[in-house]
C-alpha cells in the first residue's frame, strides 16, 4: 500500500512539474529590446499548421523578422528551432516561427 502511494506521489508530482513548466513557457516565451527609435520590440512564437503547397521558403519569406539579413538565414533558424534536418515539410506538420510585435512610446 505504501508503494502504491509513494508511485501515485512521484506522478503526481511530474504532472505537476510538466503542468508548471508548460504554463511558463506560455508566459514567458517573449523577449523585448529597444530599437533606436526608442520603440519596444517584443518577439513572440507561434505554432503554424502547414498547409498544402507550403514551402520553408515561402513560410520563411511571410514570417522572416527585421533582424534576419536573408531568406536563406530564416530558413537555418526555422530549422534548428523545429528540429528540421531538411527543407522537406508536410502538410498538416505544425511549425513554430517568431513574429515580432512594436510598441510605440509616448
Amino acid at each position: 500500500m505504501k508503494r502504491r502511494a509513494g508511485n501515485l506521489y512521484f506522478i503526481f508530482t511530474g504532472v505537476l512539474i510538466l503542468i508548471v513548466f508548460c504554463l511558463g513557457l506560455g508566459t514567458f516565451i517573449a523577449s523585448a529590446h529597444e530599437n533606436t527609435d526608442g520603440q519596444m520590440v517584443y518577439k513572440y512564437y507561434k505554432s503554424i499548421q502547414i498547409q498544402p503547397g507550403d514551402t520553408l521558403w515561402n513560410i520563411a519569406e511571410e514570417t522572416m523578422t527585421s533582424e534576419y539579413d536573408s531568406t536563406a538565414e530564416y530558413v537555418c533558424v526555422l530549422k534548428r528551432m523545429n528540429n528540421l534536418t531538411s527543407d522537406d515539410i508536410q502538410a498538416g506538420q505544425y511549425l513554430t516561427v517568431a513574429y515580432t510585435d512594436t510598441v510605440y512610446a509616448e
